[in-house]
């Protein structure tokens, strides 16, 4: 096996290890994909313990044409959302899915996240957006694959860049986070958590004072602008 394949494949399978670590999700509900190059990238196989996988058994995928290489597994089940997402834009490198707590308590309410802290906007410059429904004609066929292009069309509508958002909701479902490698879409997805929880219970408080566009700037830019100077 090719000595690059091999790392991205161990790489990819952590980060499928960190979201269960990260209490992300259950059982065998989340994933996380690695792309190799602009034609191919590595996801999970469906329904696997990975407790029990190697990283050898992870399977590589076609970005043009969605088949699978040289493996007898099957990929992961969310695959074509995945696919269509690293076909549309080749600065996502890694990304990650889950069905964790507070975001799919958001996607199930059918609301974005709203952007209420400087938490939210060390990683946001906007809400966290939510995709729209899916037509009946779109469930029963291509269900994933039109899961992904709904995502693709919430970030054109937004004008929003994968950059400036590095996840969205998708509706009644979960929430798909991306980013420069698997592992930091994991950490995306672990922030996108957390600001859910917040945005949950700050709303319980009772939220009066929403927070202004110059501070969400001076947080996003501190630590992803050209003269970017954030760490603790």
């Amino acid at each position: 096996m090719n000595i690059l394949i091999k790392k991205l494949k161990q790489k990819c399978l952590n980060s499928n290890k960190e979201i269960l670590l990260k209490n992300l999700a259950i059982q065998t509900f989340g994933n996380a994909s690695q792309r190799i190059n602009l034609d191919k990238f590595i996801i999970k196989p469906s329904g696997v313990n990975l407790k029990k996988i190697k990283s050898s058994d992870l399977v590589i995928v076609n970005i043009l044409t969605g088949k699978k290489i040289n493996s007898k597994l099957k990929p992961s089940s969310d695959t074509e959302t995945h696919r269509i997402l690293y076909k549309k834009f080749p600065k996502i490198k890694g990304i990650a899915h889950s069905h964790s707590t507070f975001l799919t308590s958001w996607a199930q309410a059918g609301k974005p996240i709203p952007n209420l802290g400087t938490t939210h906007s060390d990683y946001w410059k906007s809400e966290i957006p939510i995709t729209n429904d899916l037509k009946k004609k779109e469930i029963y066929k291509n269900y994933e694959l039109n899961t992904g292009k709904l995502i693709i069309d919430l970030l054109k509508k937004k004008k929003l860049s994968v950059e400036t958002c590095p996840g969205v909701l998708s509706k009644h479902h979960g929430a798909f986070a991306w980013g420069a490698s698997s592992d930091e879409a994991v950490k995306n997805l672990e922030a996108m958590e957390f600001i859910a929880k917040l945005a949950f219970y700050t709303i319980i408080i009772g939220n009066k004072n929403r927070i202004s566009k110059t501070l969400i700037n001076k947080h996003f830019f501190r630590k992803h602008g050209i003269k970017k100077y954030y760490g603790q």
